[in-house]
Order: C-alpha cells, then structure tokens, then sequence
C-alpha cells in the first residue's frame, strides 16, 4: 500500500490517501491527506501555486515562489524562514538551532521498526516507509517513518534522529508527528478534565495562531488527554493520538495564508537529551487517520487498531471477567473475615473475580504510610496472601490485588532505607501529596526491587489481576543516578523505565489481567494499553458524572479498555441517588465490575445485580468488543450502540426529567442494513435466565431504523410520576437488544 516513484510517496489504507513529494530543492513537502486515490496521474494538480508573499523569506534567488513560511513541510525546522511550531529543534555549536534537513534516501519494508518499548504490532498487510534526512553543513540526520494500517485506515508516524557530528547535541524538541493541512476554517476536538472528570469532549474553532493540548504533570494527565481530532463542516475529520504515558504536546497552529499544521511527541517542557556522537534517539509513535464521514468514523478507525494493534497478549481478544473491588465497601477498615463475607456475596450473585483494593501491606492504615513495603499485614491477613487468595479461589472466584509501584510513602520502611530513591531535588524539600513521593524509577535498583517484592506478591497470591495505580504526578524533577547526563531525560527516561518494568512483568506474568489506574483515569493512554489492556476509567462512578467521561473516553478508546464499575447509592463522589439499573446500564458499555458493599444490600437489589451479570455475561462479547457508535437525538437524550455480527446491545439515556416536553424519542439503528429486517427488544429488569424484562419486542425493517427510527415512550412523564423517581431525579435509561430476524415470518403480522 506504499509506492514510491519520482520523489512521489503514495501511502495508501483502504479508504484514505496520504502523498508527499521531494521538491526540486530537495526538501519533503505535503501534498495531500484525504479520500483513497487509486490512479495518482495529475498530482501535480494537488500543489498549491501560491501568491507573492512579499515580505515573506524564500529559499533562493532560483526558487523565489518557495516560501518556507508557506510551505506544506512534513518535517519543519526552526530558524528557517517558517515561524510556525516546528517538529524539531536541536542545539549544537555554541547554541544554534538552525536546521535544514533534505531528502538524501527512502526505503519501504515489510512490517514495522519495533525499536520504542510501548509500539504498535504490525500484522500481515502492515508496511513502513523510511525517508531520510540531512543537514546539509553538518551530520545531523532524522528517519521519518511511517507505518500503514490499510484496514484500520491508520497511519503511524514516528522519528529517529542520529548525531553524525563528532560532538555531543542536545535535543530540545523531537515530535513524532507533524502535518500540514493546506486550508483553515477547522475546529478542534480536544478532551479535557480534571480528577473525576476525565476526558470531557469540549470543541472550539480554530482562529490564526497556536493552540496547545499538553500535559506537565509527568504523565499523560487527566487535564487533557493526548488524543485530538479536527473538524470541518463538510465532516472531514483527521484524528491524532500518541503511544507514550509521559508529558505530551499537541500543537495545532492556523497560519495568517490559511495553513493549518498539527505536531504531536513529547512536551519539550523540562526536556532535553544529550545525544553523544554516534548516537540517536527514537520518538514515541502517533498515530492519525482521516475520516470524509465525522468523527464516528474516525474513532471506529482508532478503536480498531487499538483492538488489534495495541491492545496483545493473553487477555487480548479474551472476554473480561466481572469483578467485585473492596474499596469503597470496606476502604482501609477490613479484616479477612470482612473481606470472605464480601466474597460470598459475589460468589452468589454470578461475579468472577474478587479485588483486594489498598490497606493489605506493610503498616497500611490509611493513606499516610506503607507504600513501598509490599509484604502482607499479619494483623489482618493471618494466614497471608497466599491463605486468603486459595480461601477466595475455593469460592469459584479468580483472586486479584491492587498495588502503587511507583510511590514510596514517607513513612515506611523503605524510604527509611533508600531515601535517595526519590524524584527529589537535592537540597529542596520535595513536595508531598498524599503523603507520598515518587520512586525514580530511571534507577535500575529501583526497578529490580521492585520486581522482585511484586514478582513475590504475585506468586504467592495466584494472582489473577492486578490494579496497578499511580496516585500522584511528578515535581521536584531530579535523580541522583549517575548515568543521567541532563536533568531535562529525567521525566522521559522515568517513562522508559517505567515501561521496562511493567513489560518484564507482563512477560513474567503472561496470564495475569493487569488494569491501569491513576487516581482514576490520570494515565489513560496507548503507552500503557500496550503493557496493560484496560485502564480504570475514573474514580467517580456517578451515573450522571460518568456519561460524559465514558462518552469522551470512547471517542478514541475501545470498550474493552475501559473498567466501569455498578457503585452504590447516592454515590461516593457525588452524593446523587440513582437507580441501580441506570448504573449498570451505563457501566455495562465497558468492562463491568461492582465496587460497593453487597453486604448491605437488600434482596431486590441482590436479585437486580445477578439479573444484570446474567444479562452481561450472555452479551458480553458484543458489550466489550463490540463496535461502538453513539448518537445524539437531543441535548438531553443520546443512544450508544454496541454491534457485533447480526446483533447489537443499545442504551438509550436520558439526563433530564423535561416534564410535558410533547417530544416523543425515537429509536434510530444508524448501522441497520435496509435490505434486513431486525426485532428490537426493550429490556429493562427481569427476564428468567436472561437478565432483564421486556417491555416491548418488535420487529423492523433496516430501512425504519436506520432513517426513522421507533417512537418510545418517554422515559419520565410529568404527571403520575412515581414518589421513587421524584427521589432518583433526573436519569433514565432503557437498554435494548437489536439482533437481526432470521424468521421472516415472525415479522409477518
């Protein structure tokens, strides 16, 4: 799907189109990235041929056309007659960051370069085209690759730059991706947040000058993820995201001649990297696509690659098994006769798998102490990990753990031992959250420690699944290893080692489910995807709350990455009353868990959750790998979709009570076939040996779905409302079974 010819790169996916050339100049210009073109005769048609920009630079007195600060540059260098953001900036010399890189070679292989630790897997059809480029007075050289995905319409980007001088330079920006979009008029997709409200999706136009999308916080951040998209009104939508689990920048930059340029890597922000002779230095991958039908499209395109491409290992393409957390059941307060009653709950109501969340180490009674002491408390674990896990497994249940690898406590055996272990700046009081600090684990004894005690940990306990959590972010950046030539590689060679470690134990462990966590979803991203195959999504399980975090998280993320939990009632974070159906059908849209004390539940809500599991379970394949579509039908009302094969699993939500609105809701399939026909059931509580009961079972042709959709009933009515939703407020849902009518004659009435 790659083809080189007469300076022309043609990468082609199924649907979409990308073409660069190598000017007479030699440097490598953009042309164009868009809708499949099978037959390239007459690209010379796709070249701008711009005005006279007066005051404007030019290469030389033979190119006086050839504007940098116009030009469509795959790679853009400062200092060069372009004032937009550039993609690289290295210093060499007595501080100069002038570069001109040009074309000097290319090469396309089969598959892929797997040199980064968190990449993409290339499958049968992947290739990857190499350019290389050069200065012209001195050996600095960067390998564009690009990687393409045909049937995910998805094309990789990353960059290797090597020092040939014969003295040391420093890197001051190295991103992986940059794109030059020959127009404006755009709007920027960008999901933003904070601590339990991650991933908002919020959307602003794009005017002349910079934007920036980025996070400083040593991790990818809950402020704003690194994944974008750009709009524009015909519905073309070109869509970004990076694999790394560091600070990222995302800048998107409208020119004052109607350009529009996206970089994407590493956040130049307290980075540099000291590059001896002889040596270089690989960006992490991004990854973008292009979509000529909105956003929907393009976020299919992601979750596909991200399905086959990210996600590896045992647990990959695996149904997820349902799991009871302890948290906020028990918090710190448990004891292993508290933590088997818990079990025996699950264990009736169908679940499969039991987590023992934080409070189970060293003297860990709250949140003041304990990390980085990772041996079992006796006092509550008598006969330790390995007696309460066979006494949890004996109960049919598969044994999990929560850990913080990362953090060390202040008060705890091993900062008493190795207080040089942490990110701290020598001399300066490092500043505590949570009343911890954060292991460099930059150190190669950091990580072999670290191993080892969980290595243990793991063995001891047959563990099946663990919740790997990181409960602050990076400050006071410094690390006393000597092997660290600039303080600026601190932050990325902490990534590095980060990704060392939990590889070495993803390999260890083979069949372990491991789960990312940071305070919630503070490190949702593909880095960690590609070691751990599902991030919990957010601390705030609200049903309200998690409407808006879930919607955004599934615009660039499958769900089978997304952990979703059935809390209780008013919920922890928000104290809202919901009912327990709208709960689950939100959270059934991911991987289902339930983190609330079954103990104290009545019998009907007991009864709800084993309906809801046994539903699950029948669905679950559709509901975790399923592909995903979601539709507005109002401010107020929307439907998620999840389809695989001939059926799919559907929500319809509704946030607010509008009292004698007259509006009626319709039912509306957008992936119905209008030759088929299809019986949709509404289901709501109870059917015997499926899960929930049926309100309504009808059958519809692919041509009423798709265009006009099925007239519901409202989900709250005004007058007659029950004293219990007064209570509940403002949340309905209804889930629906769509499966396509296999009996023609069932529809017949």
């Amino acid at each position: 799907m790659i083809s080189v010819s007469n300076g022309l790169f043609h990468l082609r996916t199924e649907h979409t189109s990308y073409l660069m050339r190598t000017t007479d100049t030699g440097h490598l210009v953009h042309l164009s990235y868009g809708a499949a073109i099978h037959d390239t005769t007459g690209w010379e048609l796709l070249e701008e041929k711009g005005a006279v920009l007066s005051t404007v630079p030019y290469w030389d007195e033979e190119h006086e056309h050839l504007y940098p600060g116009n030009m469509l540059q795959e790679y853009p260098t400062p200092d060069r007659g372009d004032a937009r953001p550039p993609a690289i900036a290295v210093e060499y010399g007595s501080g100069s960051l002038t570069l001109d890189l040009k074309v000097i070679g290319s090469r396309v292989m089969k598959g892929k370069d797997l040199s980064f630790p968190a990449h993409a897997l290339p499958y049968d059809s992947t290739e990857t085209l190499e350019i290389e480029l050069s200065d012209r007075l001195l050996p600095i050289m960067v390998t564009l690759r690009y990687t393409v995905y045909p049937e995910c319409d998805v094309i990789l980007r990353s960059a290797r730059i090597a020092n040939g001088t014969g003295n040391p330079v420093i890197i001051r920006e190295a991103a992986s991706l940059s794109l030059d979009i020959p127009s404006d008029g755009w709007k920027l997709h960008s999901f933003d947040g904070a601590w339990a409200r991650e991933r908002h999706e919020n959307v602003r136009p794009l005017l002349p000058g910079t934007v920036v999308i980025d996070s400083r916080l040593g991790c990818s951040g809950n402020e704003h993820n690194p994944l974008i998209y750009l709009e524009n009104e015909r519905g073309e939508v070109y869509g970004f995201n990076l694999i790394y689990s560091g600070n990222h920048r995302e800048t998107v930059s409208v020119s004052p001649f109607g350009r529009t340029r996206v970089t994407q890597g590493i956040n130049p922000f307290l980075f540099s990297w000291k590059l001896m002779p002889g040596e270089s230095f690989e960006t992490p991958e991004a990854i973008m696509t292009y979509s000529g039908d909105g956003i929907e499209s393009a976020a299919q395109s992601f979750h596909s690659f991200i399905r086959t491409s990210i996600v590896r290992g045992f647990w990959k393409d695996r149904e997820r098994p349902v799991l009871i957390n302890n948290w906020e059941a028990t918090y710190f307060d448990f004891t292993e006769e508290r933590l088997l009653e818990l079990a025996d709950e699950a264990a009736a109501l169908g679940i499969e798998l039991f987590v023992l969340d934080d409070g189970w180490f060293g003297h860990r009674r709250d949140d003041r102490r304990g990390l980085g002491d990772w041996w079992p408390q006796p006092e509550r674990l008598p006969d330790g990990l390995e007696g309460l896990s066979e006494k949890i497994r004996s109960r049919g249940l598969l044994f999990g753990i929560w850990v913080e690898p990362e953090m060390i406590s202040i008060d705890s055996d091993l900062y008493r031992q190795h207080p040089d272990w942490v990110i701290a700046q020598p001399g300066r009081d490092p500043l505590p959250c949570r009343h911890q600090f954060v292991l460099d684990l930059s150190r190669t004894e950091v990580r072999e420690y670290l191993f080892r005690c969980l290595s243990e940990v793991f063995e001891k306990g047959s563990v099946s699944y663990v919740k790997w959590d990181m409960n602050r972010t990076i400050t006071d950046t410094f690390s006393s290893d000597s092997s660290v030539r600039l303080q600026g590689e601190v932050q990325h060679r902490y990534i590095l080692g980060l990704y060392d470690l939990m590889g070495r134990l993803a390999e260890a462990f083979p069949g372990i489910l491991f789960e990312g966590c940071a305070s919630g979803g503070n490190r949702y991203d593909l880095g960690m995807l590609c070691f751990m195959p599902q991030i919990w999504t957010s601390d705030n399980t609200d049903v309200h709350d998690r409407v808006g975090i879930e919607e955004g998280t599934l615009r660039g993320y499958p769900q089978s990455t997304m952990g979703a939990h059935v809390s209780a009632s008013p919920g922890h974070q928000s104290m809202r009353v919901s009912r327990i159906d709208s709960r689950f059908a939100v959270a059934a849209f991911g991987v289902l868990g339930y983190e609330l004390d079954l103990t104290k539940l009545d019998d009907e809500d007991k009864e709800a959750i084993k309906r809801q599991i046994c539903f699950y379970k029948k669905y679950r394949k559709i509901l975790q790998q399923g592909r995903f579509s979601s539709l507005h039908v109002s401010r107020n009302q929307r439907f998620w979709y999840s389809s695989l094969g001939s059926t799919a699993i559907a929500v319809e939500i509704q946030t607010l009570n509008e009292v004698h609105t007259g509006r009626c809701d319709r039912l509306v399939y957008p992936d119905a076939y209008e030759s088929k026909r299809y019986r949709v059931t509404a289901v709501r509580e109870s059917i015997p040996g499926l899960g929930m009961s049926e309100e309504f079972s009808v059958c519809a042709s692919g041509t009423i779905l798709r265009k006009y959709g099925i007239a519901l009933a409202p989900q709250f009515t005004g007058n007659g409302v029950s004293a219990e939703t007064r209570v509940l407020g403002d949340f309905g849902s209804r889930m629906y079974i769509i499966e396509e009518e296999k009996d023609e004659g069932a529809c017949i009435r």
